[in-house]
């Protein structure tokens, strides 16, 4: 396995391995990976002929410069994982070299972008689009691979895609999730004991709700209902909930809905003593 640091030697590496007929799968990270991002890999070695991962946390995705400086890194442990997982490259530039000061272009993404992660994460999706946009152009993979549990980010980047003309596909891969329902993020190393406990909640809330839509019962009085899951949950573990949102929203446009209806899905933001999670489920799905 390679790791190399600039993309100078990332794109020569894309460019030889095309020249070879070789399709290339892309999986991006921010690092501290997880059984998630490893069944990203896994998809991606069974679609394609090599895999490239890319780990770089990015500061343009954070508007909280705190919540950047917390967020978990652990590139040795990384680079064992993907080693071992038959990972052809890793490309871990330092931030100099994926955005040189000062940036004078950039994407600006608009529409899909702007509720549920857009309204509470001002510019969030801009600097999704711009550093993945980057990456895009110096591998030029067949496949890039993204986990569902950030659905909406990977809505903003076949928008990406389709609007630039990207010859990529972007394949989707259901969100793996542990024994109790717990979406796997990264960010479930920095909870508590409690928090983590608490944390649980948020599956057991989309279950509730589930289970209310397939009785068609009134959208708020079931988003209510899962809210209060969310905060009675937390509070028997002695944890502190803060809920951004609780959202039932169309599967493609994201817009918010009333009515239930096929490929909608629920949406959760919630901060667990002041760890931030999102997760989000089709309402019908099976």
């Amino acid at each position: 396995m390679q790791v190399i640091d600039n993309c100078e030697e990332l794109f020569d590496f894309a460019q030889e391995s095309r020249a070879q007929g070789l399709k290339i799968g892309f999986v991006p990270t921010m690092g501290a990976l997880h059984r998630g991002h490893l069944s990203l890999v896994l998809a991606a070695k069974q679609k394609c002929d090599l895999v490239v991962v890319s780990v770089f946390v990015n500061p343009l995705q954070f508007n909280n410069p705190l919540d950047f400086e917390r967020y978990p890194r652990d590139l040795a442990r990384d680079l064992s994982l993907l080693e071992n997982s038959g990972v052809a490259l890793v490309f871990s530039p330092s931030e100099d070299e994926m955005h040189p000061k000062p940036m004078q272009i950039g994407f600006r993404v608009e529409g899909i972008s702007e509720g549920l992660e857009g309204k509470f994460r001002p510019g969030h999706f801009d600097g999704v689009a711009n550093v993945v946009g980057k990456l895009f152009n110096c591998i030029g993979p067949a496949t890039a691979f993204f986990g569902e549990k950030d659905y909406q980010q990977v809505k903003v980047i076949n928008r990406l895609v389709c609007e630039f003309h990207f010859p990529i596909e972007i394949f989707v891969v259901p969100t793996l999730r542990e024994v109790d329902g717990l979406a796997m993020s990264s960010r479930n190393l920095l909870l508590t004991p409690r928090a983590r406990n608490a944390a649980a909640g948020i599956y057991a809330a989309f279950s509730f709700g589930r289970g209310l839509a397939i009785q068609n019962e009134p959208s708020d009085e079931v988003l209510e209902s899962m809210t209060n899951i969310l905060i009675d949950r937390a509070g028997g573990e002695g944890a502190q909930c803060k809920v951004d949102y609780v959202a039932h929203v169309r599967g493609e446009s994201l817009e918010e809905i009333s009515l239930f209806e096929d490929g909608s899905r629920f949406f959760i933001a919630a901060s667990y003593d002041g760890v931030r999670l999102i997760d989000n489920i089709g309402v019908f799905d099976k």
